[in-house]
């Protein structure tokens, strides 16, 4: 199982070893496609499931923040995210989706959002090369015997 503190970062400098394709030991690239795949899917899996997590995360505190704005939160809400109650003019519509986009700890979530969905796009990526990486190697393959005059 993948740590949860696993970055795109990390996964693009495992790629960067795995991308590389020894010509001298194409029938070890064959083998090692298989385990390859294994890995990047179990990547791509980790990230799919934190985006999940952090998209509910995020519908959540979005609701609690509509109700935060409009004046409309329990006692026992308030004292759980450590807010005072919210005393401006209760907004309308646009304000509200104005005070919901600029409000920091839905901004935070924003971010990490969009960093997830970064992650998960590099990781499709990697799996589409390593979908087409045994066409890859059998080209290099014939490539070597076409060479060799075979």
């Amino acid at each position: 199982m993948i740590q949860e503190s696993i970055f795109i970062d990390d996964v693009l400098e495992n790629w960067k070893a795995d991308a590389v394709i020894d010509e001298s030991k194409l029938s070890a690239e064959l083998i090692r496609l298989p385990m390859l795949h294994s890995k990047y899917l179990e990547y791509y899996i980790h990230f799919k499931h934190r985006l999940a997590k952090a998209e509910q995360s995020k519908s959540k505190l979005s609701f609690i923040k509509r109700k935060y704005f409009r004046g409309e939160c329990t006692q026992k809400e308030l004292e759980k995210y450590g807010w005072d109650q919210y005393t401006s003019l209760k907004p309308g519509v646009s304000e509200l989706n104005q005070l919901l986009e600029f409000d920091s700890d839905i901004a935070s979530l924003t971010l990490i959002v969009s960093d997830l969905k970064t992650a998960v796009v590099g990781c499709e990526y990697i799996m589409g090369q390593l979908k087409n990486r045994s066409y890859e190697l059998k080209a290099i393959i014939e490539y070597q015997r076409f060479l060799a005059g075979a």
